[in-house]
This record gives C-alpha cells, sequence and structure tokens, in this order.
C-alpha cells in the first residue's frame, strides 16, 4: 500500500499573519530611518554654516570689516554700480564668503567677454553645495535661488549698506573690533523668508526686533507695507531647531525662542515684539533695539 505524502506549505491565515508582522515592522522602522535621515541632513547643514562662518572670518581678517549683505555702490555717491572681482554686478553677502569655500556661483559660463558685466536674470543659481541646506524645500523658488535659498545673514548689525534718506550706508562698514562677544553674535543661519512657510528674501536674516540703534527702519523685504509682512527670520527646520554659526566660528542648534523670537500660540513668529531680545545679534551681548 502506497504512503500519501503529505505537501507542506504556508496557509492563508498563516501568509497574512506574517505579511501583518513586516508591516508592523515596517511601520516601526520607516519613522525611524526618517529620523536618522532628517539627523544626517543637519549634520550636514551644521557644518555648511560652520564653514560658512570661518569663510567670513577670514573676509574680516583680511579686510578688517564684515561683509555687506548686498553692496549695490560702494560708496554712496558713486554714480556707478560695485562689480566684484568675479564681474557680478551688486553681490549678495554670498559672494564675499567665497574664502575656503569657492565662489557661490561658477561665474565662468556667464563671463562671455572680459569685463562682462551678469545680472540677475543670469545668475540666479547657486551651485556651490556650501550655500546650500540639504533640508531646505521651496514651494515657489528652487531651493538654489540666492535670494531665496537656505541661508540668512546677520545684515542688520554686521553690514546693512542700505542707502538712508541723508545717502549714506546704513550700518556699513562694521569693523572686526566692534564685536565685543563674538562668540554670542550670529553671523549665519537657517533663513525662511518673509512668509510662511518659506518667502522672499531669506538671504537676509531678521533678528527679533528691528535694529533701530542701527538706523534700520525695516525689515528684510522692504517692499511689503507692514513690519510683519517684512520680516524675514530664521528658520527650524531641524527637528525644531535652527542651526546657527556665530562670528567665532562655533555652530549650535538653536529653537527660535533661544534666538530671542517670539512665537504666538499658533507658533508664528511675531515681528518687532517688544518681549523679543536681540542679545545674539548685537555683537556687544546686549538687548539692543
Amino acid at each position: 500500500m502506497c504512503n500519501k505524502i503529505k505537501k507542506s506549505g504556508f496557509t492563508l491565515i498563516e501568509l497574512l499573519v506574517v505579511i501583518s508582522i513586516i508591516a508592523l515592522l515596517l511601520s516601526m522602522l520607516m519613522p525611524a530611518l526618517g529620523r536618522a535621515r532628517e539627523a544626517a541632513r543637519s549634520v550636514v547643514c551644521l557644518t555648511n554654516v560652520r564653514r560658512l562662518a570661518i569663510a567670513g572670518q577670514m573676509y574680516v581678517s583680511k579686510n578688517g570689516e564684515f561683509p555687506p549683505h548686498r553692496l549695490k555702490k560702494a560708496k554712496p555717491t558713486d554714480s556707478h554700480n560695485y562689480v566684484n572681482k568675479y564681474g557680478r554686478e551688486m553681490p549678495r553677502w554670498q559672494w564675499f564668503f567665497d574664502q575656503g569655500v569657492g565662489p557661490v556661483i561658477d561665474p565662468a559660463p556667464y563671463i562671455k567677454n572680459p569685463g562682462d558685466v551678469f545680472g540677475d536674470s543670469q545668475t540666479l543659481l547657486m551651485t556651490n553645495d556650501y550655500f546650500i541646506c540639504p533640508s531646505f524645500s521651496h514651494s515657489n523658488f528652487d531651493v538654489h535661488d540666492i535670494r531665496n535659498g537656505s541661508y540668512g545673514y546677520n545684515y542688520q548689525y554686521l553690514g546693512s549698506p542700505r542707502l538712508t534718506a541723508e545717502e549714506k550706508h546704513q550700518n556699513y562698514p562694521v569693523r572686526g573690533s566692534k564685536i565685543r562677544k563674538p562668540s554670542s553674535t550670529i553671523i549665519i543661519a537657517d533663513g525662511r523668508g518673509n512668509a510662511a512657510p518659506h518667502g522672499e528674501h531669506s538671504y537676509k536674516l531678521d533678528p527679533p526686533k528691528l535694529a533701530r540703534s542701527t538706523g534700520a527702519i525695516y525689515f528684510g523685504d522692504w517692499q511689503k507695507p507692514t513690519l510683519q509682512q517684512q520680516h524675514t527670520p530664521a528658520e527650524a527646520r531641524h527637528s525644531g531647531h535652527v542651526n546657527v554659526s556665530f562670528i567665532d566660528c562655533h555652530a549650535e542648534h538653536l529653537t527660535l525662542e533661544e534666538m530671542g523670537y517670539i512665537l504666538d500660540s499658533d507658533g508664528i513668529i511675531i515681528a518687532d515684539d517688544p518681549a523679543g531680545n536681540n542679545r545674539l545679534w548685537t555683537g556687544t551681548g546686549r538687548d539692543e533695539p
């Protein structure tokens, strides 16, 4: 009499149980992987802002003063616009932070003839990864946009060549010797721009309160009608923290509150709130307007 061979295998119920276990494990693992990826991106960003602070310090060591946030005219009374060594007209701060990291945008493709000057339409997108936060995203602009990209500069206290009514630079040049507390003075940080989640002009990093002591009368996007709409503050895009570098070239993860900003009940930054604190911005270690 022949013995019957019993076939082995998974039943449908057993297969469903295995699939459910795998799905459960994946659901537990994916958030951890996401956090690990963000942690890695944050480390790269922190390295970037530290490296840019070093580039800024190299500029100060060579020139004795901090770079401007954008230099339209070397002297307020000049009839012609300023052009830098790369042929860039009216360069933003990123172009001055080239020592040790290279130019923010490769100028070679844009210079057709020696002495040519290229404008925004030709030099809008950054090609240097040191100026780009890997966690930065933008719904309205390319993340490489030099005006509306990753990082902002503490221009109100370190170098604002905006012209006053008397045709003088508002707060430029700022000598390096003027900064009494370099270890507690912000130079570069994650920028957001003047609207949530991302607006325009994020290359200008505004403090919590308007720097009236330096002659400032408006925030980053001066064309907007109110201070709240003009405000271009930092962005806490790294698990609720901002990557910030200081003049002495160290870098930290800070919350918006630690940077002196005041938030409303919905977590929105209130521009120019009297309770805000500019201590980490002024260069003196004191909360000055």
